[in-house]
C-alpha cells in the first residue's frame, strides 16, 4: 500500500505509514482506473446511459404532469431541435414558441391548465394599465384608441408568452411533487392530479376574470368611464 502524503510503500496490513506516520486511512485516496480504451468506452457509456435516462425521466415526468396533449403538441413546441429537460431557460427550450390557445381564449386558458395565479395577475396587469391609460389619455383620446384593440395586444402577448408560463409551471409542480414524494409511482399520480386540465376550473375562472374586472374598473376608473 502506498502512502499518498509521501509515496512510502507500506505493507498491506500497516495501519499507519512507516515514513511520514500518516493513518494511511485517512491519506489513502482511491487510485482512478487507468485510461485505457476500455475503460474510456464504458466512461462514454455511462454518460451516454446517464444523459438518455435524464431525458426518459423529464418526458416521463412532464408526460404525466401535462396529460395526452404533451406527446402531441407541447413536447414539440418546448423542446423541437433541443432535448427534453426541467430545466427552465431560453436556452433548453422554445421559448419564443406560440400558443393559440393562448392568444384566443388568454385567462380562460390559463386557467383551464390550472395556472390560476398567473391567470390573477395577467388580468390584474391589464386592467392595471387599461387604469393608467383611461386617467392619462381622457376619454376622448381613450376611446379614440379604442379598448379593443388594447385587449387584442394582451390577447397577443398571452399567445406569445402562453407555452413560456406553461412550461414554467409544469417544472415548478414538478419539483414540488418530487421533494415531497420518494415512490415514482405516487409521483406519477400526483402529477397527473395537479397537472392536466379544469373545465371546471376554465368557466369558474372566466366568471371571476369578469367579476375582476368590473370591480377593478367600479373602484378605479374615472366617471366618464360608465358614460353610455
Amino acid at each position: 500500500m502506498i502512502c499518498n502524503n509521501c509515496n512510502q510503500e507500506n505493507s498491506s496490513d500497516v495501519i499507519v505509514c512507516s515514513n511520514c506516520e500518516q493513518r494511511l486511512s485517512d491519506v489513502q485516496a482511491h487510485t482512478p482506473p487507468p485510461l485505457t480504451a476500455v475503460n474510456i468506452a464504458k466512461d462514454t457509456q455511462n454518460m451516454q446511459n446517464s444523459a438518455s435516462s435524464s431525458v426518459e425521466s423529464a418526458d416521463t415526468l412532464l408526460a404525466a404532469f401535462v396529460g395526452e396533449k404533451y406527446d402531441s403538441y407541447y413536447r414539440d413546441k418546448w423542446f423541437k431541435n433541443h432535448v427534453p429537460t426541467l430545466i427552465a431557460d431560453n436556452k433548453s427550450f422554445n421559448i419564443q414558441s406560440f400558443n393559440l390557445a393562448g392568444l384566443l381564449l388568454g385567462a380562460s386558458w390559463l386557467c383551464y391548465r390550472k395556472m390560476y395565479l398567473i391567470a390573477f395577475f395577467v388580468v390584474l396587469g391589464i386592467n392595471a394599465v387599461d387604469l393608467v391609460l383611461m386617467h392619462l389619455l381622457g376619454m376622448e383620446t381613450y376611446n379614440n384608441l379604442g379598448q379593443t384593440s388594447f385587449f387584442i395586444a394582451w390577447a397577443v402577448l398571452t399567445g406569445i408568452l402562453g407555452n413560456y408560463f406553461y412550461f414554467n409551471h409544469s417544472v415548478k409542480n414538478i419539483e414540488k411533487v418530487m421533494s415531497n414524494t420518494a415512490d415514482p409511482a405516487m409521483v406519477e399520480q400526483e402529477l397527473a392530479a395537479k397537472g392536466g386540465t379544469s373545465w371546471v376550473g376554465a368557466i369558474v375562472g372566466s366568471i371571476l376574470v369578469v367579476l375582476l374586472s368590473i370591480g377593478i374598473s367600479y373602484l378605479f376608473a374615472p366617471d366618464w368611464y360608465w358614460i353610455v
